[in-house]
């Protein structure tokens, strides 16, 4: 009798480690994707305030906009103000993608960085693509061919 109650007790104890492992698992998942918003929040944010900088700095916004019409009018200091935001701004979206490569908000924010002016595409051609990892390169690729 008493080898009946200890295998009873047994899986009684299974059985509650076993729902215990079901909860825990089931908490990370839901921390998991908490990690996830708040990480793409927190990316979305940063691109935006980015773009919020190139705007409301009227020196930039000027170097800006000769760079994506392909100016090479730009002296050194100009060119460089501009390398820095390209690598900071894709950066940003790389990492967007890193966490979610089929992200409609990366394809917006990409789209629209790479459609703004023929600028942009010869900086990607030129220096881009060499600062990003070669996955995104070639996500990047394909939007540009499309």
């Amino acid at each position: 009798m008493l080898d009946y109650i200890t295998i009873v007790a047994q899986i009684a104890t299974g059985v509650a480690t076993l729902a215990v492992a079901v909860f825990l698992a089931s908490q990370l998942r839901l921390q998991h994707k908490d990690s996830l918003v708040a990480t793409r929040t927190e990316l979305t944010s940063g691109i935006v305030q980015w773009i919020g900088f190139m705007i409301t700095d009227p020196g930039f916004t000027h170097i800006y906009l000769k760079a994506i019409e392909g100016d090479a009018a730009l002296n050194k200091e100009e060119r460089h103000r501009f390398n820095v935001f390209m690598v900071s701004y894709f950066l940003r979206i790389q990492e967007l993608w890193d966490y979610d490569n089929n992200s409609d908000q990366v394809k917006m924010y990409a789209n629209i960085i790479l459609g703004t002016g023929p600028g942009v595409i010869d900086w990607y051609q030129s220096m881009g693509r060499f600062v990003m990892i070669p996955r995104f390169t070639k996500y990047l690729d394909k939007l540009i061919q499309n």
